[in-house]
């Protein structure tokens, strides 16, 4: 789990040098054409479902050892040492539509769905309680968990290999509320006056995917991908990307499979070559 981040920027990186590669080596606009011309008398728009996995990798670059004084009769010293995140797996569902715009432009499509998204993390750590007569050091955990529903935008630019296989780098923004959330604690010393808020139930962030396209029959498509949170919009916390849970924060990560399929109009598409008419010459 503690390797999540460098993971995901590695595959982001090598995913958009090799989507330039492959792009340059199966014949550049040529290629992409071919895409297009299998796309054009299919229908514009369809739906889409998905399934996956989400992820909790660490984001505490920097050591953290949070202190806590008591304002007691006998005041004593609360020290966390050894703190260490848990990163936990949960669910991830999606389904929508979407609306074919261009082969040849930065937008090839856009989608737009709702989501189901579970997170799970955790921490740990060893508790040291100083006093004038006591000192002794205490393992505790925490665990958090939410279950959330929303919404979802999403702008995709796709890179066509051929009519198989095509890289795909999107950027959207989602809204989501989180409908159940726990937090808890095997410590009851008090200590948790040093806990952050709990995460916000309600959730707006701008996020990245990257994925790859793959022709799995006639009219359907997989497309595996990656996606990351890029900021924050609510509940705004200064430009990050990340939510907090105790003394630790998490970026959370989705592993997804999204399938779709294309479908045949009733009528066969006439076309004129014209970019400008409506039948579908844009594309």
């Amino acid at each position: 789990m503690k390797t999540y981040v460098t993971l995901i920027l590695y595959v982001m990186f090598v995913g958009i040098g090799s989507t330039y590669a492959q792009y340059k080596r199966y014949g550049g606009k040529q290629r992409t054409q071919k895409m297009g011309a299998f796309i054009k008398p299919l229908n514009n728009t369809g739906w889409y479902f998905g399934v996956g996995a989400t992820a909790t990798p660490k984001l505490n670059f920097f050591d953290y050892d949070p202190v806590l004084t008591t304002n007691t009769f006998q005041p004593e010293v609360l020290t966390a040492i050894n703190l260490e995140q848990q990163s936990q797996l949960g669910l991830y569902l999606e389904a929508g539509r979407y609306k074919l715009l261009s082969t040849k432009k930065p937008i090839s499509y856009i989608d737009y769905g709702v989501f189901y998204k579970q997170l799970r993390a955790g921490q740990s750590y060893d508790l040291v309680r100083e006093n004038f007569s006591l000192f002794d050091t205490t393992a505790y955990s925490q665990s958090y968990q939410s279950h959330s529903l929303g919404g979802q935008f999403n702008a995709n630019n796709v890179i066509a290999i051929n009519k198989n296989i095509f890289f795909q780098n999107t950027l959207g923004a989602n809204v989501e509320y989180v409908f159940s959330q726990k937090l808890e604690s095997e410590d009851n010393t008090g200590f948790e006056e040093t806990y952050q808020e709990d995460p916000s139930r309600l959730r707006a962030q701008i996020h990245y995917k990257f994925g790859i396209g793959v022709r799995i029959s006639e009219m359907w498509y997989a497309i595996p991908s990656v996606e990351i949170p890029l900021l924050n919009a609510w509940q705004w916390e200064g430009g990050r990307s990340t939510f907090g849970a105790f003394n630790s924060r998490y970026r959370p990560v989705i592993f997804s499979i999204c399938f779709t399929w294309l479908t045949k109009p009733d009528c066969p598409k006439v076309w004129d070559n014209d970019d400008a008419t409506k039948n579908g010459g844009g594309l």
